[in-house]
């Protein structure tokens, strides 16, 4: 199952003020799922999104929890073919991959219940 905690991310630059509208507003899903897991043990995230890629203890004695999730965009090559003077002219353009990487970090402090995040950070725009 893919890590996703929101709506996939653009694809491919978009135009007009609503497409930044859009872009802009897509954090906030992202930071509501995260919301929801405050007061919650991080197992409730790893029974949801697999095992953290990273777990650290902090020195004021909370616990940071990482995950990662790792788009990957290929955009096929493409040919054009031009006609000049009756001779052919074909051009390639390359295949192109690009990937990114988003991270996904919450806090948690230790109860008599065990670990519960209490905290979490915004990831970056675009995740």
């Amino acid at each position: 199952m893919p890590f996703r905690f929101f709506v996939p991310a653009f694809r491919r630059a978009a135009h007009g003020p609503g497409w930044l509208a859009l872009a802009v507003a897509l954090p906030g899903c992202s930071a509501d799922i995260m919301r929801g897991y405050v007061g919650r043990p991080p197992e409730a995230v790893m029974a949801r999104y697999g095992p953290p890629v990273d777990v650290r203890d902090l020195p004021d004695g909370r616990r940071a929890y990482q995950w990662m999730e790792v788009e990957t965009t290929t955009s096929g090559g493409s040919e054009t073919t031009t006609y000049e003077r009756g001779r052919r002219r074909t051009e390639y353009a390359p295949t192109t991959t690009e990937e990114k990487r988003c991270f996904y970090t919450f806090y948690a402090h230790r109860t008599s219940a065990g670990w519960r995040i209490d905290s979490y950070r915004n990831p970056e725009l675009g995740c």
